[in-house]
């Protein structure tokens, strides 16, 4: 009788393919950057720019992982082993990615500064709330939109570990709104899957508005009764958000039909 495949293998290998998948999408944003570079004389660093490229490429491929269910279950992985399995894969992507995109970036800064004049722009914290700030409009739509892309932001030279926790976090929940919004069409079609849209964009907007909490940065103005919840009760309901996204996702693929 042949062994069960554990959910550490699934994982692994799961990690190892997304991660191929990283090091293709992590070469196209540097083209972007050098490119931006010979054009403009002050642009955002590497690190700056993928802080927000990284954001859509996990929500992209967190929406392509369900695609792999058939695979293995069709080659006698149990649906608990792929789950568990793809939740250590996006976790170890969600940490790998930002160290990454902080080593690239270093070493940017350090031909650039040896040997250009090119002046490479770090957003600080100060910066983003004037950013935000300045930004808020009232259009609930622009201020959906906002916070996927202007998620908040540390400067790595101001608190490395703290930035690159944010980053990862960040990265982390995008990729299992993703991952529950490809599930969700997947095991309930498209208008489930329409459905689950509106409840993904609802917790990142959920979990932007905790974390802006935490770091006072200002609340958009659609989402100001948000600011009624104590900061002491805001990281955990970031932790809450993940949880409830994690268990949407098990409830959706355990019994999800195999579609060939």
């Amino acid at each position: 009788m042949q062994k069960p495949v554990s959910y550490t293998k699934v994982g692994l290998d799961l990690f190892y393919v997304q991660l191929t998948w990283t090091f293709w999408a992590l070469g196209i944003f540097l083209l972007i950057n050098i490119f931006r570079l010979i054009f403009l004389d002050y642009v955002d660093s590497y690190y700056s720019g993928g802080y927000i490229a990284a954001n859509i490429y996990m929500l992209v491929i967190g929406i392509i992982a369900i695609n792999f269910l058939p695979y293995y279950v069709e080659n006698g992985i149990t649906r608990k082993n792929f789950f568990i399995g793809n939740v250590l894969a996006s976790i170890g992507l969600s940490l790998v990615i930002p160290f990454l995109i902080y080593v690239i970036s270093f070493f940017e800064k350090l031909i650039l500064h040896n040997f250009t004049s090119i002046v490479l722009r770090d957003h600080t914290l100060e910066e983003v709330v004037e950013e935000v700030t300045t930004d808020i409009d009232g259009n609930i739509i622009g201020e959906i939109i906002q916070s996927i892309i202007l998620t908040p932001f540390i400067n790595p030279e101001a608190n490395l570990i703290l930035s690159l926790a944010l980053f990862s976090l960040h990265i982390f929940v995008f990729y299992i709104i993703g991952w529950m919004i490809g599930a969700a069409f997947y095991r309930l079609g498209v208008i489930g899957g329409l459905i689950f849209i509106a409840i993904g964009l609802a917790l990142i907007v959920l979990k932007d508005s905790m974390i802006r909490l935490v770091l006072d940065i200002p609340l958009f103005q659609n989402f100001t009764a948000l600011a009624n919840i104590p900061e002491n009760l805001a990281l955990p309901f970031v932790f809450i958000i993940v949880l409830v996204s994690i268990i949407l996702i098990r409830l959706l693929t355990k019994r999800a039909p195999i579609k060939i």
